[in-house]
């Protein structure tokens, strides 16, 4: 009994001595342990704790497969992916129909199922292994953006030529320019891996621009016209308007990244510009100057919400739509650590 109390005392002096030059390392400088002889192994029953990670310099940088993990497109923009596809697939459908007219109801339901579910299948194998962060935010940004611009330019066509196209000739548009907007979409997205918010403001855009276009198309067309004759200049405003908010929105991405928060606050601002100016219609009850002509304000006002909504909406507080916060550090282990007399918990992480 007596060699196992005399190996017990040793223990207990030897933890003393580490944690006493541990404590003269810390608080006079690496100089003072550097002159201190090794300790001696930790006592036994205890594990070595791991040591940070390290590289050069000193600082700990995250892991590769953190760092790949940061750089794959989430599960939400992977779903947007795919629905966009559904929406594309149901629309080539739709176009292959108007193409062929079959009077059956059963072949006529044929191509809109079939490519409405070929479509989002062919986006999943295209989406595994997942895409880089950005790119199917960007294909989807183009297929929408693609068929808007199609759909516009017929819509214009229909409503000003003396032979206008019909419905296969807007089908035909759509589909044709969702398809080269889905390849554009495709280049940007590889070559470039915008961020998703980018691409969801320049939808946003174009969208914004072809209301507020066509309000004041319509708004300005001559007072003796009715909507039967003044279509035309409803939509050359909103081809007009969806183009000036695709480069609008292009120009001021090369400034700053809006937020989900910042895009759904501008969303907020222009729907309250516009409910805002209802009033002015009232002022166009009798006599006087048409209706229409509020469209011009109602116009502005909306323009001014979704620019209001945009610089002050998120100093009032994120609407949960917000992307992640940015991070200032992250813990990488943690582990038990012996003490003379007791048990303490050893922390270390990483700062960014």
């Amino acid at each position: 009994m007596q060699p196992r109390v005399t190996a017990r005392r040793g223990g207990s002096i030897g933890a003393r001595r580490v944690a006493l030059v541990s404590w003269l390392a810390l608080a006079f400088g690496p100089g003072v342990a550097s002159a201190q002889q090794a300790p001696p192994p930790p006592a036994p029953g205890w594990a070595q704790p791991p040591l940070p990670p390290q590289v050069a310099g000193g600082y700990s940088s995250p892991s590769p497969s953190r760092s790949r993990t940061s750089r794959r497109a989430s599960n939400f923009e992977s779903n947007t992916l795919y629905v966009t596809a559904l929406a594309y697939g149901i629309g080539l459908g739709v176009w292959v129909d108007a193409e062929l007219s079959p009077d059956d109801p059963a072949i006529l339901l044929i191509p809109p199922t079939l490519l409405g579910v070929a479509m989002p299948v062919g986006a999943y194998a295209l989406n595994h292994p997942t895409l880089p962060r950005g790119v199917p935010g960007a294909i989807s940004a183009g297929l929408l953006i693609g068929a808007g611009e199609g759909l516009g330019i017929a819509s214009l066509q229909m409503v000003t030529a003396e032979e206008p196209w019909g419905f296969v000739g807007l089908s035909r548009a759509t589909a044709l320019g969702s398809t080269l907007g889905g390849i554009a979409g495709y280049s940007v997205g590889v070559l470039q891996e915008p961020s998703p918010n980018i691409s969801a403001f320049a939808t946003s855009g174009v969208v914004w621009g072809a209301l507020i276009g066509s309000a004041i198309g319509f708004g300005a067309s001559p007072a003796d016209f009715d909507f039967s004759e003044a279509n035309d200049w409803m939509s050359r405003g909103g081809l007009i308007g969806f183009n000036a908010g695709l480069v609008a929105s292009m120009a001021l991405s090369t400034a700053f990244v809006p937020t989900l928060d910042q895009l759904s606050w501008m969303w907020l601002g222009g729907g309250i510009g516009a409910v805002v100016s209802l009033p002015v219609y009232l002022f166009y009850l009798g006599d006087g100057p048409p209706a229409k002509r509020g469209l011009l304000f109602t116009a502005t006002a909306t323009t001014l919400g979704i620019v209001a909504g945009g610089v002050f909406g998120p100093s009032l507080g994120g609407l949960g739509l917000g992307s992640e916060g940015s991070r200032w550090g992250s813990i990488d282990y943690l582990t038990p650590l012996p003490l003379p007399g007791g048990l303490g918990l050893q922390v270390g992480g990483s700062l960014f």
